[in-house]
């Protein structure tokens, strides 16, 4: 008796223990069916596909400042980080003695020219007064009226030889030539701008910016006009097909920390350079503000305050509109319909929302002067840039891991009807994390993400769409 109770309850243990075990296994293949079998809504987003490099902050208009003449530096009249307007004395330099001889020389032509036009003016008037009289024929009026117009073009030769030695670009004037002034050249600015580098010290010698030698004379300083900044940036093989001239850049800097400047594509070279076994095309961004410009950030959207609009209406008006949205949005609706919805029932119950703000004026490019922020941004600074080389406003997207490549389609794996089935797309943009889908789904579809073996229950899930059977 004891033997047959012993069984019994040995057998109900064992059932027990079966049934446990099978139950483990079981949820523990659910488990991991469910966590193979990962689904997500196609979703309504925004989209953003950037080209991210980095380059170092140039000015547009950069000269490098060298004297006429070789000689020793005199005087210095800026320091680095002055500003200077065209035309502003920048240094004092001696000429040396070679060629304070050549300005020698070409002073005392200069001065004989002028004595013999001065000699051949007074010849002209006399010979006039001379005919007038009588006294004289008029060839001699004309042979001296010859000569004065020779020796007038003797003087302009002999001036604009001195200029070009000097670099001086206001006449000569006739007592400078008997005194020593003109023995020292004044190095003038040609542009208006900040003073970035100054390379040499007072007593220091120089060579001349004209010879041909000598890596074409001593570089005095260098001036560049601060107004208008550009980055240089090297952009690969592989990125450069898809950037366009004028296409908007959001640039940061170490220096600038939590700063955001905004620019375009000014320049793409036509052909590249090879940088560390890698072809590169040198890119010019041109940064334009401190403010997104017009076309480069969208304005957000703008949302009616409807909770607050709603609790004007009556309970029956609220579910109403609740459930005409929830059918659109079953529908596959959009944003867009849905608001356009809402503005109408509002209006039918008597409901007005409130005027939205002026749109905001568009950001002016950045002007000479700049305004403080742009000022920060200075030569030679690291700039990140993430250029927008395309983007799109509330369209359907998906993970990219719910993309399928096969056989030349572009797929994804869709959940209808309590089925998988392929179901072919055409997608357009993408960035790092997801992809626009414009055709072949709408808002709301479930869509496997991830499903590592899993193969759509329905076979023919082209069949059903009307398509083509599905590559293997």
């Amino acid at each position: 008796m004891k033997t047959k109770y012993f069984f019994i309850f040995g057998s109900v243990a064992i059932t027990i223990i079966g049934i446990f075990i099978v139950y483990t296994t079981t949820l523990k293949n659910e488990n991991r069916r469910e966590q193979q079998f990962r689904t997500t809504l196609v979703k309504r987003e925004d989209i953003i596909v950037k080209v991210t490099e980095s380059g170092a902050v140039e000015p547009v208009t950069t000269v490098k400042i060298k004297s006429e003449l070789a000689g020793e530096v005199k005087e210095l009249f800026v320091e680095e980080g002055d500003s200077v307007e065209r035309g502003d004395k920048l240094a004092l330099v001696q000429q040396e003695s070679s060629q304070a001889r050549q300005v020698a020389q070409a002073k005392a032509s200069l001065k004989s020219a002028k004595l013999n036009l001065e000699e051949a003016e007074r010849n002209l008037r006399r010979k006039r007064e001379l005919y007038k009289k009588g006294f004289i024929a008029q060839k001699e009026v004309e042979d001296a009226e010859k000569s004065y117009n020779s020796n007038k073009i003797q003087v302009e030769l002999a001036e604009k030889q001195l200029w070009l030695l000097l670099g001086e670009t206001e006449s000569i004037k006739t007592e400078d030539l008997a005194s020593k002034t003109l023995d020292n050249i004044i190095v003038r600015s040609p542009i208006s701008g900040v003073v970035i580098n100054l390379n040499v010290e007072e007593g220091e010698m120089i060579t001349s910016g004209t010879q041909a030698f000598g890596g074409g004379g001593t570089t005095i300083m260098a001036i560049a006009d601060l107004s208008k900044m550009i980055v240089k940036v090297d952009i690969n093989e592989v990125d450069i097909g898809k950037v366009k001239v004028g296409q908007p850049v959001q640039i940061g800097f170490d220096a600038l920390k939590g700063k955001v400047y905004y620019g375009r594509v000014k320049k793409i070279a036509p052909a590249g350079t090879v940088k560390q076994n890698i072809v590169v095309y040198p890119v010019e961004v041109e940064i334009l503000s401190s403010a997104p410009q017009r076309g480069q950030e969208a304005a957000p959207e703008r949302k009616l305050p409807r909770e607050r609009l709603f609790a004007q209406l009556s309970e029956k008006q609220r579910s109403l509109v609740r459930q005409e949205i929830q059918n659109l949005r079953q529908q596959g609706a959009s944003r867009l319909e849905i608001r356009k919805l809402m503005q109408r029932r509002l209006k039918e119950f008597g409901v007005t929302p409130a005027e939205p703000p002026p749109p905001q004026k568009p950001v002016s490019q950045f002007k000479e002067g700049g305004s403080e922020e742009l000022r920060l941004i200075k030569p030679g600074m690291t700039a990140d840039l993430d250029i927008i080389v395309g983007q799109a406003k509330n369209v359907l997207c998906l993970p990219k891991e719910a993309i399928i490549k096969r056989g030349g389609h572009t797929l994804v794996m869709l959940i209808k009807g309590g089925e998988t089935v392929l179901q072919p797309v055409i997608t357009g943009l993408e960035d790092d994390i997801k992809v626009e889908i414009k055709e072949g789904l709408k808002e709301g579809d479930k869509v496997v993400v991830s499903a590592p073996g899993l193969q759509p229950q329905s076979s023919d899930g082209f069949k059903h769409l009307g398509g083509p059977p599905p590559p293997r």
